[in-house]
């Protein structure tokens, strides 16, 4: 009996490759998605922080009013970006998500393919060496009988 080989083992070969590029993918984009939200958590935590310092101070001078307003309204507008930014990672993280799954599920169907095939493989191989043993069997039965 031969030994075993799938015929579609380069295609799996590539499809558990394609996988592993996959995973790669979206471990990049969650890598992205998590420096983005330290930004953002950075940013809350330095406003909180000057707010709080603005807040204990007896007497503001004009110009401290008025760097206070700037950098609140810096603060504004790099949240905004950030929270853009934090949305569209989001959105190639689902996306690369979806990508892995269906490349897990052609992945899935190879192996199944395989399964099936060394299974059906294997009922060949035991089929071959019964009908070997029977014919062994009936060999000596019948060279006995002879004697």
């Amino acid at each position: 009996m031969q030994r075993f080989q799938f015929r579609l083992q380069r295609v799996l070969a590539w499809q558990q490759r394609l996988c592993r590029t996959e995973e790669d993918k979206l471990r990049l984009c969650l890598a992205a998605l998590a420096e983005t939200e330290n930004k953002l958590a950075r940013l809350s935590a330095e406003a909180v922080s000057i707010e709080q310092e603005f807040s204990t101070q007896a007497a503001l001078s004009p110009a401290d009013l008025r760097a206070l307003a700037a950098f609140r309204r810096n603060a504004v507008v790099i949240r905004q970006k950030l929270e853009r930014e934090l949305g569209a990672r989001v959105a190639a993280a689902d996306a690369q998500r979806q990508a892995l799954l269906h490349a897990r599920r052609r992945l899935q169907i190879l192996e199944k393919l395989r399964d099936r095939a060394l299974a059906e493989h294997t009922r060949a191989a035991d089929r071959e060496a019964e009908a070997l043993s029977l014919e062994s069997y009936l060999s000596t039965w019948v060279s006995a009988r002879r004697r």
